[in-house]
């Protein structure tokens, strides 16, 4: 008989499927808390290998094209650019596939890229559900609630070991790595800040609040140098722009004093590594990966080796050392290396098109003072620096949290737009309020949300 807690985590599954398949959203994010908590591997037997993504991801896409087939965000910038790389990844992988010099890992490539496709799949079909700010939020809160329960649980581990152990997140999904549980709470600390700024209810933010608190020794205790660094640009983002600094005072206090005086020699000795240790096997092993992707992409500047090109066949061609065998190490160099210089132009391109859309619903906030927008458009950007910025140092280049968080810029855009539209008929009221910035002031910003 299985253990009791599989049948309660399956039993759980299993009953909101048709709730996901007659309202798709619930299913979105039921799907999304599954991606990165992954509870059905807390249990011990047949729970821990059934496909519960896979059930739950069907029934949604099924009831999203049966029921609520929204399909206005899929024509928004962000989400064109989703497609266009969604297709490219078929077209490198349909034509390395079929070269000889990249044959060895043709199956390793058809199987990534199927992988790949389930995560765009389902950014397109969240971001087609979430057109107003109910959704919006629900759907953040998602993310903020499964990152929150990561944390909460890492917390009582880092208390008792002091830090000496690498904290790690759920086996099976994406930042089981500690590297990667670096990046992927690096993205969420701007979540947590904000939602402590922006959420209605006071108990809810002091959640929040203690959440951006302990996400700092959170990322400490990753042993990532990255992360380490994805941080201080976050918290240096957050505070240059921040009208209230002191809010953050805590925080930069609370850093520094569990840096400087609560971390293991150990640790400190890794972090100063970055830019003492140049013998550092692996600093010098992302050197020599990024070297490799370089050069594969000059020599197939169009498609790229494919998915899974980081192989020992080709470094022995490639790389400066070629028994130093590494994985990417970067989103940049990876995505270069194995879609090559089109893949990584429609990479940076969804990455700007992102940072000019969220600059202009910040700006387009401050028109119309509305501070909810202004929150979530510096959230988001604080998230892609995040992104950016660890993401230099690690091969997370189809980073289903990534995808998330593109998915809730257009989710904004639409939420903005629906708001605008759904308000108080401004357009018709040309003279409200003794002045004549409604119609003009509307109809441009209606127009600005047409065009990001």
């Amino acid at each position: 008989m299985p253990p009791v807690r599989d049948l309660i985590v399956l039993g759980l599954i299993v009953a909101t499927l048709p709730l996901c398949f007659f309202r798709p959203f619930y299913g979105v994010g039921l799907w999304t808390i599954l991606a990165f908590l992954n509870p059905h591997r807390m249990g011990w037997g047949a729970a821990r290998s059934f496909p519960v993504a896979l059930l739950v991801a069907s029934a949604t896409v099924a009831g999203f094209l049966l029921f609520d087939r929204r399909v206005r965000n899929l024509v928004r910038p962000q989400a064109l650019i989703i497609i266009a790389l969604w297709a490219w990844f078929a077209v490198t992988t349909a034509v390395t596939t079929q070269m000889p010099i990249f044959a060895h890992h043709s199956a390793d490539t058809w199987e990534r890229f199927y992988f790949v496709s389930k995560i765009m799949l389902m950014t397109l079909v969240s971001l087609s559900l979430v057109d107003n700010w109910t959704r919006l939020r629900r759907f953040v809160l998602c993310i903020a609630a499964s990152f929150g329960i990561l944390v909460a649980k890492s917390l009582p581990w880092m208390a008792m070991t002091g830090g000496s152990y690498r904290s790690y997140g759920p086996e099976g999904t994406m930042i089981a790595d500690n590297n990667d549980f670096g990046l992927a709470l690096n993205m969420v600390f701007p979540i947590f800040f904000f939602l402590a700024k922006s959420e209605p209810a006071p108990k809810v933010r002091a959640m929040f609040a203690f959440l951006t608190l302990a996400t700092v020794p959170a990322v400490f205790f990753t042993w990532s140098r990255g992360a380490l660094v994805g941080l201080t640009a976050v918290i240096g983002y957050i505070f240059v722009g921040s009208k209230q600094k002191l809010f953050l005072a805590p925080i930069l206090l609370f850093a520094v004093t569990l840096g400087v005086f609560f971390t293991p020699d150990a640790w400190r000795d890794r972090m100063t590594g970055v830019v003492t240790d140049k013998a550092d096997s692996s600093v010098q092993g992302r050197y020599n990966a990024w070297r490799f992707a370089w050069n594969l992409a000059s020599e197939y500047p169009i498609t790229g080796g494919g998915f899974d090109t980081f192989s020992p066949e080709l470094f022995a061609r490639y790389a400066p050392n070629a028994t130093d065998l590494h994985a990417s190490h970067s989103i940049y160099f990876g995505m270069l290396a194995e879609q090559g210089f089109v893949g990584l132009g429609l990479f940076l391109g969804l990455l700007t098109s992102c940072f000019w859309s969220l600059y202009r619903l910040k700006q387009l906030g401050k028109l119309y003072g509305d501070e909810r927008l202004i929150a979530y458009s510096r959230m988001l950007t604080a998230s892609l620096i995040a992104y950016m910025v660890c993401g230099a140092f690690l091969g997370r280049h189809y980073f289903d949290l990534f995808f998330d968080i593109v998915a809730c810029v257009v989710m904004l855009n639409a939420a903005a737009e629906h708001e605008l539209l759904a308000g108080e008929d401004i357009l018709a009221e040309p003279d409200r309020a003794g002045d004549d910035l409604g119609s003009d002031a509307d109809a441009d910003g209606l127009r600005e949300l047409g065009a990001i």
